[in-house]
């Protein structure tokens, strides 16, 4: 992780939490993301996202105002959400897929944290953390008791050396609801920059040589 990151990670929750070798993760008050340079699905029109960011299971989308015996609208926040569980229509498991080269950063608004809550995140087909709804509630200094009351954003941040290609959500009870889903594109590191440069350089002076060569043979 850059310094920029940890800094910013450490000033946002006061402590980070690591899972894995490639990604951290803090759990910050508000409803949205205090990351900057986000790009954020709020769900409120009513339809899950396709194209960089697809969600792969409609059952997952729940209309405001939700429902506190299944599904309970995370608190502070009226509007559409996302939520599995095993009742009422819902997937008892949902995905969202990212496409280019993954995300650096992803975040959501979790409310009412339960233990048997699950979050999954998959560099590739390598799974790079999974946690539960203890961990994210630790994280938040809360209980994973299903109080409806509570809500907390949690923040994922990679290092320099993993990106995120798939999050999934998963509950084997009634619910996991979250909303406000965050990330920020993956770029290539500067090295691969440098590498590609390098390889358009080569291809230009490649294809200069062999114009040079043509010309000879011409005259």
């Amino acid at each position: 992780m850059s310094i920029s990151k940890t800094l910013l990670a450490l000033s946002l929750a006061g402590a980070a939490f690591s899972a894995s070798a490639g990604v951290t993760y803090t759990a910050t008050t508000g409803t949205t993301s205090g990351v900057g340079g986000v790009t954020t699905n709020t769900f409120d029109d009513g339809l899950l996202p396709v194209g960089f960011a697809t969600y792969d299971q409609l059952g997952a989308l729940i209309p405001s105002p939700g429902n506190s015996g299944y599904a309970a609208q995370p608190p502070g926040d009226p509007t559409a959400f996302f939520s599995v569980g095993i009742s009422n229509g819902q997937p008892s498991s949902s995905s969202v897929t990212f496409g280019g080269m993954g995300v650096s950063y992803f975040g959501y608004y979790m409310g009412s944290p339960d233990d048997y809550n699950i979050v999954t995140m998959y560099s590739g087909n390598t799974m790079v953390l999974q946690i539960n709804g203890n961990d994210m509630a630790a994280a938040a200094h809360r209980m994973a008791n299903g109080n409806q009351q509570v809500g907390f954003y949690m923040n994922f941040f990679t290092d320099s050396g993993t990106t995120i290609t798939k999050v999934t959500f998963s509950a084997n009870q009634n619910a996991f609801e979250s909303d406000n889903h965050s990330y920020i594109s993956a770029v290539p590191e500067p090295e691969i920059f440098v590498m590609l440069l390098t390889g358009l350089g080569l291809l230009g002076l490649a294809s200069r040589r062999d114009k040079a060569e043509d010309n000879e043979k011409f005259y």
